[in-house]
């Protein structure tokens, strides 16, 4: 019982600095952190299972995107280089009420080069 209780309560104590770079997302460690802080920012609030916006976590759940297997994360992947490269996201209608969560260009090469394999240009 002690045990128990010790252990509830370390996984309710955290140190200031796990807090500033806790992440909503539980993405596995092969995903590089800056594509991870990214997508926190910019894409997990309408593209996770329990977002609100239907049509998004339809297209894109990042949380199944990490349980899912390597072949089908490729697949997806190649989708989001595709949305990035057509300019569908994010989309100009969410960017009319949201203009914060317009990609820089920055993000957007990093997002390019992760998901497409696409070297950033200097």
């Amino acid at each position: 019982m002690a045990a128990l209780l010790g252990l509830l309560f370390f996984q309710g104590t955290t140190k200031p600095e796990d807090k500033a770079t806790s992440s909503h997302l539980a993405f596995s460690p092969d995903m590089p952190a800056n594509i991870k802080a990214i997508v926190d920012q910019k894409c997990y609030g309408c593209h996770n299972a329990e977002s609100k916006n239907e049509k998004g976590k339809a297209k894109l759940d990042w949380d199944a995107f990490e349980a899912s297997k390597k072949a089908k994360q490729m697949a997806t992947k190649g989708k989001i280089a595709e949305a990035l490269e057509a300019g569908e996201m994010p989309p100009a209608k969410f960017l009319e009420n949201k203009p914060e969560g317009k990609l820089t260009e920055a993000e957007l090469a990093t997002l390019l080069e992760w998901s497409a394999g696409k070297k950033k240009s200097n």
